[in-house]
């Protein structure tokens, strides 16, 4: 009789302890793949100025960076520092670069979204999602 009652108890505080858990584990993935200090290591968001899919991106991540994080140039623009740094020059995709490393695809776009406002940083909790 008591372990019929128990059980159910147990079972709700096992499930609660487990999404605190994980609630946890997912606040910090903003910060770890945050640079330590944004305003030292420079963030280059290089996107293509011709397509207005990453127009929108970087105007919807410009009006979300209130502390001015990343700073945006077309990758048309700027072809020898995607070169410099080994970043592809084909116009493929964003380009986030940060420091010497640079980052791809939904890399980019997700370090990109670690560098703006809540609710939107959230959005980077994602990061930890395997490719």
């Amino acid at each position: 009789f008591i372990l019929k009652m128990v059980r159910p108890i147990f079972r709700k505080l096992l499930w609660t302890y487990a999404i605190v858990t994980l609630g946890r584990l997912l606040s910090d993935v903003p910060r770890k793949i945050t640079p330590d200090d944004p305003k030292k290591i420079r963030s280059l968001l290089m996107y293509d100025g011709v397509c207005n899919l990453c127009n929108g991106f970087v105007n919807f991540v410009a009006d979300h960076d209130t502390q001015r994080n990343v700073i945006f140039g077309a990758q048309q623009d700027h072809m020898k520092l995607l070169q410099k740094v080994g970043a592809p020059t084909d116009l493929s995709t964003l380009v986030l670069i940060q420091g010497d490393q640079f980052y791809l695809y939904s890399d980019a776009a997700l370090r990109t979204f670690a560098l703006i406002d809540q609710p939107y940083r959230s959005l980077s909790m994602a990061y930890i999602v395997p490719e």
